[in-house]
């Protein structure tokens, strides 16, 4: 039987705006409470929760610096005291740069490492109690189109190896975590309607990825009760 949208609830960290908005209100719109994370857009995520708030969907808030231990840790003690479980993590923050190996700096290496892979690893050893507890728990992280192809890539360096390291989190965890019927998956979307580049001449089917369909495919992917360690691209074949 494929898990039951009601009234469980779902994490998805960076919902203010793009990728992590748009599967937010898909889960929203499925039935489930909401959290919504944010860290620095406080306008955008008013306005989001004036948003779903008027179509009368279930939703709060909660404000953390993912890339901080401590404030993840106070992030899901909140989580804990007001809605006393969690049944869907969406690991969805993560930062970008694509820059010459020449130019990058220690700092940049250590903001791509920690806003990607250090971040994920917080709220998912941080959320698995929660998890534990729901006996049907789900974690989506997201990743990136070729997300553990061994294939040099300079130019974005710091961002492969960390969404790399997400995929091997990802099947370890699914494997740990199956005795407790939690669920861990990985999604990776290619060059999406609201990228900083268009290279549509690389995209075999030559168009870009809906948010809305990437929202789609995270909901079926959280009903199936049977999927687990899978990386799905949502890519339209990039970098294939």
């Amino acid at each position: 039987m494929a898990l039951k949208l009601n009234s469980k609830i779902a994490l998805v960290t960076g919902a203010s705006r793009g990728i992590g908005k748009a599967i937010l209100l898909a889960i929203a719109e499925n039935g489930y409470r909401v959290i919504v994370h944010y860290y620095k857009s406080n306008s955008e995520t008013k306005a989001l929760l004036n948003e779903l708030q008027k179509r009368n969907l279930n939703i709060s808030s909660v404000s953390a610096d993912l890339t901080n231990k401590n404030e993840v840790s106070q992030m899901f003690q909140k989580i804990k005291l007001k809605h006393k479980r969690l049944d869907i993590l969406v690991n969805n923050v993560g930062n970008y740069l694509k820059k010459s190996l020449d130019k990058l700096t220690i700092k940049e290496w250590h903001e791509i490492i920690d806003g990607n892979l250090n971040s994920t690893f917080y709220c998912t050893h941080y959320a698995l109690p929660l998890l534990r507890k729901s006996k049907s728990g789900r974690i989506i992280n997201i990743g990136y189109a070729s997300s553990g192809q061994m294939v040099a890539k300079p130019l974005i360096l710091p961002y492969q190896i960390a969404k790399t390291g997400i995929l091997l989190m990802t099947k370890a965890y699914a494997l740990n975590e199956a005795k407790n019927n939690i669920l861990v998956n990985m999604i990776s979307p290619g060059v999406m309607e609201n990228s900083i580049h268009y290279p549509k001449k690389e995209i075999p089917l030559k168009k870009t990825g809906s948010l809305k369909g990437l929202a789609e495919l995270v909901i079926q992917t959280v009903q199936s009760d049977y999927t687990t360690g899978a990386h799905i691209e949502y890519s339209g074949g990039f970098n294939l």
